[in-house]
Order: C-alpha cells, then sequence, then structure tokens
C-alpha cells in the first residue's frame, strides 16, 4: 500500500513552562515528525506558547493532537490543517 499524502498543519502549544518545551521537542523528534518550523516565546507566568508547523498524512493531525494533549505540562494546542493553511497563505 503507498503512503498516505502529506500535508501542512500548523500547531499553537501552550505549556507550563520551559523545560515543558523540551517535552514537546521530544514527543515531535521521537515520533519522526517533519518539523519543518519551530518558535517558542514566552507567555508570561512561566508559560511558553510554541509556533510549530510540520507535515501529517491525513490521520495523523488528530493523532498528534492527543498526543501532544496528554502529555500533563500541555495546557492548550490549537491546530490549523492544510485547507486552512493554503487559505491563509
Amino acid at each position: 500500500m503507498p503512503p498516505l499524502p502529506l500535508s501542512p498543519v500548523k500547531l499553537y502549544v501552550t505549556v507550563e513552562d520551559l523545560p515543558c518545551v523540551q517535552r514537546v521537542l521530544t514527543l515531535l523528534t521521537g515520533r519522526a515528525y517533519r518539523i519543518t518550523r519551530f518558535e517558542a516565546e514566552e507567555a508570561g507566568a512561566g508559560r511558553w506558547r510554541l509556533t510549530i508547523d510540520t507535515m501529517v498524512d491525513v490521520d495523523g493531525a488528530g493523532l498528534l493532537e492527543a498526543r501532544l494533549l496528554r502529555l500533563p505540562s500541555v495546557l492548550t494546542v490549537d491546530l490549523c490543517r492544510g485547507a486552512l493553511l493554503a487559505v491563509a497563505g
């Protein structure tokens, strides 16, 4: 069976503190997600806001969101899928 086509996904993730940024990166690299862009900025009160661009297959976006939300240090995950990114371009 041929691999499913990949589409771009942009994630906005808020984590509790700086060590949690490392946990998110570890999850992404450990699962071999293709990160095309990563940005972290302080969001106040010790929290960090991450912007992550990656490529996933059709089912991958929901699975990635669920994996991130299972990390106790992840407070929020907002996800924009490929079609929305093409319009926002």
